[in-house]
């Protein structure tokens, strides 16, 4: 089928956590005992609220795994470049080199999120190296989650610069963890776009499956719940500013 991805109405729809409400006595006085429930709630919707996100993620993973497939790409090459024994980069960034063996890492993967940390030498100035540690987080095409951390080095060499980047850190982790170490917002986008760019590359193959309506539908649906949640948590949390002010 070669229809493109478009908004369909999906009945159910996924839970959301509700922000606990600031108890108000007649009075206007809190009790400590009320004041300790309050905020015992408060805690609990942390927990409820990373639980929903990490289920989101989940749910919308499953469902751009066809896309996924059409548009996946090995995580590293065969080959790794100039790169720096782990010793030398513990040696001289202090870098600790966790796992660096993983089955998948050369398998197809959809790229969803990264982040980065500038590293500094030890035992040299500056300007003669550095480093930059990073952790990506992509999802296979079985809807697996993995995290790759790599250490990209450089260093002048008879006045010229020499690049290098080493695996440092490879390893399957769940929704919940993913949460831990990157930006749901900017996790959503990528899936949006991988949903995009994946049903186009069906499309010009003629593999487009007759379930992309149905589960586009279903992405929408989720992405639009979430965005109307969050606003109205912006919302909520500029009035408090406002009173406060």
């Amino acid at each position: 089928m070669s229809e493109e991805p478009k908004r369909t109405e999906q009945p159910p729809q996924p839970q959301e956590a509700t922000a606990p409400q600031l108890p108000i006595p007649e009075n206007d006085q809190l009790t400590p005992q009320m004041a300790r429930e309050f905020f015992m709630s408060v805690l609990d919707y942390g927990r409820e609220e990373h639980e929903a996100k990490a289920g989101i993620i989940e749910e919308l993973v499953d469902l751009l795994l066809p896309e996924a497939r059409a548009i996946a790409q090995p995580i590293r090459p065969k080959s790794g470049g100039d790169a720096r024994t782990p010793e030398t980069l513990e040696q001289q960034f202090g870098v600790t080199v966790r796992e660096r063996a993983a089955a998948w890492l050369h398998e197809p993967a959809v790229r969803l999120a990264g982040v980065t940390r500038k590293l500094e030498p030890r035992n040299a100035s500056p300007d003669e190296s550095g480093g930059e540690l990073r952790r990506e987080l992509f999802m296979l095409t079985d809807g697996r989650l993995v995290t790759v951390e790599t250490v990209g080095t450089w260093y002048l060499k008879d006045a010229l610069r020499v690049s290098g980047d080493t695996l440092v850190g490879a390893r399957e982790v769940s929704p919940a963890e993913v949460l831990r170490h990157f930006d749901f917002v900017s996790i959503l986008k990528a899936l949006l776009g991988t949903l995009f760019d994946g049903a186009a590359v069906l499309k010009q193959q003629s593999q487009q499956s007759s379930e992309i309506v149905e589960r586009s539908g279903r992405f929408f649906t989720i992405i639009a719940q979430v965005a109307v949640s969050m606003k109205e948590n912006a919302d909520q949390l500029r009035r408090v500013g406002d009173t406060l002010a």
